[in-house]
């Protein structure tokens, strides 16, 4: 301290000095020598740098206080100087006074206004900058060390068995999925920083190192219940993988190949199960179908469509939750794109994994469709019926919404539609089969003593029958009507064309359009109303044809007579006088009524109707209608002949052998005789 003292001393009378020499140099410097001293004149225990400047500063405002005391005493031995200096020096801490006053006050009105010119301030925009800041770095710790984010260390020890395990799994893969996304809408100043982009490495090795973790587990989940299921029927895999549903959305966004490695996995260990277990139902149908009756055909066949659709629809709802067909994981397309393509890429996700879970499905199917075409000639239309009763079944079904899909289309609809196709082509093979043998029943029939009814035509009622049961409630009314129109106009075609060396064409047509109208008609389908009257038009001509052929008139001699009456009448010759003339008198005719007595006429009647019992067939039933219209036909000619008479000779009292009742009589006789 001593050492100090005498140093500002000899300091003091240094600048004193000076001071004597220049006063009026009020800013001279002290010289080199003066400053070097001061530098130099340090303790030897100063080695602290910071603790000589210390002393240094000290120091120096010991000397500038020196210097200005120096000063003034100068000024005021120099007369009025000092006092003028000490009056501005008053001046000057007025001055500042008032400043800092007015500065004061300043601060005030701003801290009371804090949108005022407070706010841009410095202090303010440190104090904003500071706060942005902040929040930045919480934005940033949110992002890139979220809680469940510190849980990736130890997922290698978690269990995915447990319920908790795959919580906190879960939990810690959403919030690395939602870090790694976020890493495209972060700045780019932000993604450039050393420790975010060290961060985030370590985070894309944690999601690949996760991503393998959750494959391999599923992969073993997978591969277990697979063998698992090949000793039981049971589909208990579903309800014990739809738990790793949320990790399979996890990887489907952030590892494509791992899911789709799982995705060949599944459908490449269910597609065998599920061809072995179709393959034994359709094995099985075919044992029940050997001891089945023939009309219950469809019924081994609609057990295997049940476990078909069973089984497939299980498993679309099953993949549509579990690989998470119906839904975009990754967002990439915008609203409305998305919602425009949502349902195309639902539908061909869900047909890629249908196919690939069942690709034998159709052709066991269709093998066992013409299996049941084998077994029953109308084998192909209960296929058809039974199969289009599933296919319209589920298109009502999922007409207002699937079953935890959404509503989609259900993939067995499709399936089936397709087996339904073959089916239909079978049905028409089968209806196509029987017009090409339509020649062959001709050509059959006339090989036969009698021609009666064609085959086909039986066959025809058998037909319409069975389907008619078959189709009941299938929906397939437009399928029947175009094979009900197909067989009915080509067999018109062929009664038409048809012949026989022993049975008159006219009785040939006869009772085959007969029959033909009888089928058509019981059917009641308003399609074959055209084919139907022109049967019943066909009919009716061969039965006027086959009358007037056969019958033709049984009193010849007299009709030609009185036809040489008509044609006297017709030159102008009065009808009360025709029997005036020779050649038409009253004794002519007794003479010609004479060849005709009762027993002759019921003897030719009972001639006619062998005849006609020897033309028609039995199957035909037709002998009475047409022994009915003979009947008609003769009491026609009888009539007419008898009205003649009583025009040309009526004071004659001439009249035919036999009486209307007589006739009649004769042939109800006649037929019962026989």
């Amino acid at each position: 301290m001593k050492f100090e003292e005498t140093a500002l001393q000899r300091d003091w009378e240094i600048s004193k000095e000076q001071s004597c020499v220049d006063v009026a140099d009020d800013d001279a410097t002290p010289s080199d020598a003066a400053l070097g001293a001061l530098l130099e004149d340090a303790e030897p225990s100063d080695a602290d740098a910071e603790r000589r400047v210390r002393r240094l500063g000290s120091r120096l405002a010991r000397l500038d206080a020196l210097n200005v005391a120096g000063m003034l005493a100068a000024a005021t031995e120099s007369g009025g100087a000092g006092a003028a200096l000490a009056e501005r020096l008053g001046d000057g801490l007025g001055a500042g006074a008032a400043l800092a006053a007015r500065l004061r006050r300043y601060d005030a009105l701003a801290r009371a206004a804090p949108a005022a010119p407070h706010a841009r301030s410095d202090a303010a925009r440190a104090d904003t900058n500071a706060r942005r800041l902040l929040a930045e770095l919480a934005a940033l710790f949110a992002w890139l060390d979220a809680a469940p984010l510190r849980e990736l260390d130890a997922l290698a020890e978690v269990s995915l068995a447990a319920p908790e395990g795959r919580a906190r799994a879960l939990a810690a893969a959403e919030a690395l999925r939602a870090a790694l996304r976020a890493e495209a809408a972060a700045p780019a100043a932000l993604r450039r920083l050393a420790a975010v982009r060290e961060r985030l490495r370590r985070l894309a090795r944690a999601k690949d190192q996760l991503a393998a973790a959750l494959a391999r587990h599923l992969n073993n989940a997978l591969i277990h219940l697979g063998n698992e299921a090949g000793e039981a029927r049971a589909s208990r895999h579903h309800a014990e993988l739809l738990p790793y549903a949320p990790f399979m959305r996890w990887l489907k966004d952030m590892d494509d190949k791992a899911f789709e490695g799982l995705a060949r996995v599944y459908t490449g260990t269910w597609a065998r199960r599920h061809e072995r277990e179709l393959r034994a139902a359709c094995d099985a149908a075919r044992a029940a179908l050997a001891q089945a009756p023939p009309d219950r055909a469809d019924e081994p066949l609609d057990a295997v469509l049940s476990l078909v659709e069973s089984m497939c629809n299980a498993e679309q709802d099953f993949c549509t939750q579990f690989f998470f067909l119906d839904i975009d994981v990754k967002g990439e397309a915008g609203e409305a794109e998305a919602e425009r393509g949502e349902a195309r890429r639902a539908g061909a996700e869900t047909r890629r994994f249908m196919c690939e879970l069942f690709p034998a499905l159709e052709s066991e199917l269709v093998a066992l469709v013409a299996h049941v075409e084998r077994h029953d000639p109308y084998g192909a239309m209960r296929a058809l019926a039974c199969v289009g009763r599933r296919v319209l079944g589920a298109a009502e079904g999922g007409a207002g919404g699937g079953a935890g899909a959404g509503g989609e289309a259900r993939w067995a609809r499709a399936a089936l539609a397709g087996v339904a196709v073959a089916a239909k082509r079978g049905a028409d093979r089968c209806v196509a089969d029987r017009l090409a043998a339509l020649p062959d029943a001709v050509k059959q029939a006339a090989k036969k003593p009698k021609c009666g009814l064609l085959s086909f035509l039986q066959e025809l009622e058998e037909l319409s029958g069975a389907c008619e049961r078959i189709f009941v409630s299938s929906g397939r009314r437009a399928d029947l009507d175009r094979w009900y129109v197909s067989l009915a106009s080509a067999m018109l075609q062929a009664v038409q064309h048809a012949e026989h060396p022993r049975t008159p064409r006219a009785v040939l047509h006869m009772e085959n359009y007969h029959r033909l109208h009888a089928v058509l008609s019981a059917l009641r389908v308003p399609a074959l109303e055209a084919l139907r009257r022109e049967c019943r038009t066909r009919y009716s001509d061969a039965l006027r044809a086959y009358v007037t052929q056969y019958f033709g008139r049984p009193l010849e001699k007299l009709t030609q007579f009185f036809e040489g009456v008509s044609e006297a009448v017709a030159q102008g010759v009065r009808e009360d006088e025709v029997c005036y003339r020779a050649a038409f008198s009253k004794h002519e005719l007794r003479r010609v009524l004479a060849m005709y007595p009762a027993h002759e006429v019921r003897k030719s009647l009972h001639r006619l109707y062998r005849t006609v019992e020897k033309h028609l067939s039995e199957e035909g039933g037709l002998l009475q209608v047409v022994w009915r219209a003979m009947q008609e036909e003769f009491i026609a000619q009888h009539v007419a002949l008898q009205a003649r008479i009583a025009a040309c000779y009526p004071a004659a009292g001439l009249a035919l052998p036999l009486t209307t009742q007589h006739i009649l009589d004769a042939f109800s006789d006649i037929a019962r005789e026989h």
